[in-house]
């Protein structure tokens, strides 16, 4: 069976689609490739086949959305699944609860998104928050991070910096331009998620 990683959240303007891809584009950018798949669930996302160092799908019809998970996830033990959430699809957050090995909430160092992020971790007892965007200004970083106070420090990941081309891995246009300097950064997180997720690389890598 697949491994399956979702990042949800209520929230627009979080980052799910940008760290959806940019996990995706880490475990596709290690010396030993591992083959991921994002699949896109907001009906007003555009889907682009550009050439990427992962795939991308269409899961924006939710009616559609199970039989779709359930073929990427008999395909093969090796392939990830990265589910790209919509803000606001409670319904979604739900079905990803019970099949995803990994839930994956991202909120920004606003009190507002800190405290819906800890709202989600209770509803969703198998997720984890990932504050996103994290300023590194050591006096802006500071405030920020009296933020991490209002979530269960257990359930907390490691915060991704601000990085200013992580956007542009979106972008159908920019993404060749911007592939190989966020190699380095998307490694390491794509690691530290699989990591979390007790899941070593090794397992991930094609056979044969």
């Amino acid at each position: 069976m697949a491994k399956i990683f979702a990042f949800l959240g209520e929230k627009g303007g979080s980052g799910k689609s940008s760290l959806a891809h940019f996990f995706a584009h880490g475990l596709g950018s290690l010396p030993k490739s591992i083959d991921a798949v994002v699949v896109i669930t907001d009906p007003g996302d555009d889907i682009d086949q550009i050439p990427r160092r992962y795939y991308v799908v269409d899961g924006r019809d939710h009616t559609q959305l199970p039989v779709l998970l359930k073929t990427l996830d008999e395909q093969s033990e090796q392939l990830v699944v990265v589910v790209d959430g919509a803000a606001n699809r409670v319904a979604v957050d739900a079905a990803m609860d019970k099949i995803a090995d990994l839930i994956l909430i991202p909120f920004t160092s606003a009190y507002q998104d800190a405290t819906r992020a800890a709202k989600h971790l209770g509803r969703l007892p198998r997720a984890v928050a990932v504050p996103n965007r994290w300023p590194a200004h050591p006096s802006v970083k500071k405030e920020a991070n009296e933020l991490l106070a209002l979530l269960p420090p257990d359930r907390v990941m490691g915060p991704v910096q601000a990085l200013g081309k992580i956007s542009d891995i979106l972008h159908p246009l920019r993404y060749s331009r911007v592939a190989t300097p966020l190699s380095r950064p998307a490694q390491g997180f794509a690691l530290e998620v699989l990591h979390r997720a007790g899941i070593h690389p090794f397992d991930l890598h094609r056979r044969g």
